[in-house]
């Protein structure tokens, strides 16, 4: 689908998620692109109950869901796929037709060379990603010296 890319952590323990967003502020990333967390999932479920946001009657029947633990069983991966509610540990983003500045990409492909350790896995348009947000010398390391697996 278009430009879209994944980027997944290694650890997607809450700790983890939480350190590696706030290095994400430190880089100077926009707050809009993080590693989704419960944190993200509890504030859908929050938009849902005050009846903010999106929510189609076919996809979250309001009668059964009565609990956060009635939401999670219609807001994950399995049920919409990992467009609009991706896995823990997962920063999701569209490189292509200017949808994610290159300030944006820039700041990223800097985050991502410094901690390429802490990646466990790409996919999508990640090549191009790393040619729109990384120098020559970042897109060296992360071909020579990173374990991360694109898919």
């Amino acid at each position: 689908m278009g430009g879209f890319t994944e980027i997944k952590l290694k650890d997607c323990s809450n700790e983890n998620i939480e350190k590696q967003n706030q290095l994400l502020e430190d880089f100077g990333v926009a707050r809009k692109y993080r590693f989704y967390s419960e944190s993200d999932v509890i504030w859908e479920y929050e938009g849902f109950v005050k009846g903010t946001g999106s929510f189609p009657e076919h996809l979250f029947p309001k009668d059964k869901i009565n609990s956060y633990e009635d939401f999670t069983k219609y807001w994950n991966t399995k049920s919409l796929g990992s467009l609009f509610c991706p896995e823990f540990g997962t920063l999701t983003f569209d490189c292509y037709f200017g949808r994610t500045s290159k300030r944006a990409m820039r700041n990223m492909g800097k985050y991502i060379t410094d901690n390429h350790n802490e990646i466990e896995k790409v996919s999508g348009s990640f090549s191009t990603f790393m040619e729109r947000g990384m120098t020559r010398l970042e897109r060296q390391i992360i071909n020579e010296e990173s374990n991360i697996k694109n898919i």
